[in-house]
């Protein structure tokens, strides 16, 4: 039971790098996004800036292009020398005007009207500079020249307000884009983050279920060697005290065995001499005896033999136990084995007024002789002891895929649920014995079970109303 190489040497570590690993696709997901909308909100704010910077200089140069009209206006017609410098001013105000908006303004038509509205005013501020005076009439053939001007910043004004315009609906489409860049972002990370809580998922569950199967699997009295555990360390350590747990049941098992094995052995010898004795009193060999003395050895020859009967039962039981191989089947009339057993049990049967039905649809079965009239024999037992006076008992067998069904039944108090997986467990009393019946050994139904194992078949307990309890044998048909 080794580590395998994708898992952590703790449980736990690997409980907190899965949390992590499914920390990390949702945390770059969430830093992707405040980044994205990190940018959607810079571009929006410099949009913002940007568009009122253009809109006021805009503006403003409409209102430095009236000023610069307005201060030639008082230079010239006034023939006034001391108005030189405001003219000289509200024309380096339009310039530096000018040469701000074309530092601002990436849109190429206003950029255009910015370079015609540069071109005119050095123009015209060549005709109204300082330096000698025009005349009403020289100031006036001016007009169609700031007019023009007016025009152009006009048509500035306009153009910078669609430049806004487009760059507006830019920032919508970047919007529109960045929403859909993150409905997509989230759509690949839901199936990732699935992706990996699957994967560790499978990682954390499959050493959970590998020794919850081993746990089900000492349950069931199944002491074979344990499945490999792989995951986490201390995992494995686990999954190393359980088989050290199954060692130590096998090795238990295996002291019952012998224990069975050498007292079933001690016993026989002293019992023989006790039945030849018991034989050698009710031949009266040894004088004549009274009706109360002849009542007294009838006990003891049917305790001798009720004795005999759970001795050879241990030693059947321990034999099975100690060799699991498969014992070589032949072909076997059922309905001969059943009547063979049945003679064995006629005074049981005829003391309870208990009658036998049988329905045969199968008429033979692949099995050992002796091992198939043992099995029949103990469950008719059975059947017996927990039947009603003149009740009935069904053996019926019908042909299953592969193999044959020996159907069991008999009327009385059902097997309560909670017991039905603890009847084949050797020694095993339930809890409703019939009062008037001596209490058994416990191992019928255990060798009954050890039997079918051995011949590749099982048993178990169904429900087939009307009968209350069914014994369902399953033999394997030989291919």
């Amino acid at each position: 039971m080794l580590a395998g190489p994708y898992y952590p040497r703790s449980f736990t570590i690997l409980v907190i790098v899965a949390m992590g690993v499914l920390i990390v696709p949702l945390a770059s997901g969430l830093i992707n996004a405040v980044h994205v909308l990190q940018e959607v909100v810079d571009t929006q704010r410099q949009f913002t800036r940007n568009s009122l910077t253009i809109t006021r200089d805009v503006r403003q140069i409409a209102e430095s292009v009236s000023q610069l009209q307005r201060a030639a206006g008082q230079y010239h017609l006034l023939q006034d020398a001391e108005f030189a410098p405001a003219l000289r001013d509200r024309f380096d105000e339009l310039q530096t005007l000018l040469a701000r908006l074309d530092s601002e303004l990436v849109d190429p038509p206003a950029r255009a009207t910015l370079a015609a509205l540069q071109t005119r005013s050095h123009s015209l501020y060549r005709q109204i500079q300082p330096g000698s005076f025009l005349d009403s009439a020289g100031f006036n053939a001016l007009d169609p020249a700031f007019n023009a001007l007016h025009g152009d910043t006009r048509t500035l004004l306009t153009e910078a307000d669609a430049a806004v315009q487009r760059e507006l609906q830019d920032l919508e489409s970047t919007v529109q884009a960045t929403r859909q860049r993150l409905i997509v972002l989230a759509l690949a990370l839901i199936p990732l983050t699935l992706l990996l809580a699957a994967v560790f998922s499978w990682m954390i569950n499959r050493p959970i279920k590998q020794l919850k199967a081993s746990i089900q699997k000492l349950g069931q009295a199944n002491l074979s060697p344990l499945p490999a555990i792989s995951g986490p360390q201390d995992i494995v350590e686990l999954g190393r005290e359980i088989d050290w747990l199954r060692q130590r049941l096998q090795a238990l098992e295996d002291q019952k065995l012998r224990f069975l094995r050498h007292v079933s052995h001690e016993l026989k010898t002293p019992l023989a001499s006790l039945r030849e004795g018991v034989a050698l009193l009710g031949d009266e060999l040894a004088g004549s005896l009274n009706p109360r003395q002849r009542s007294i050895v009838a006990i003891m020859d049917s305790a001798s033999r009720d004795l005999q009967k759970r001795i050879e039962d241990l030693i059947r039981y321990s034999g099975m136990m100690r060799d699991a191989t498969l014992l070589p089947t032949t072909p076997q009339t059922l309905s001969a084995a059943l009547a063979s057993v049945l003679a064995r049990q006629r005074l049981a049967l005829e003391a309870h007024g208990i009658r036998v039905e049988t329905q045969l649809d199968a008429a033979t079965v692949h099995a050992e002789r002796s091992q198939l009239e043992t099995v029949l024999d103990n469950l008719l037992s059975n059947a017996v002891k927990f039947s009603p006076e003149g009740g009935r008992i069904l053996v019926k067998s019908t042909p299953a895929d592969g193999a044959i069904e020996v159907w069991v039944c008999n009327e009385g108090e059902a097997i309560p649920e909670a017991e039905r997986s603890r009847v084949f467990e050797p020694f095993f009393q339930g809890a409703r014995q019939p009062a008037s019946t001596v209490k058994g050994s416990g191992l019928g139904l255990s060798i009954v079970r050890e039997s079918l194992l051995a011949a590749g078949g099982s048993v178990d307990v169904v429900d087939c109303p009307p009968w209350s309890t069914c014994f369902r044998l399953t033999w394997p048909i030989p291919q």
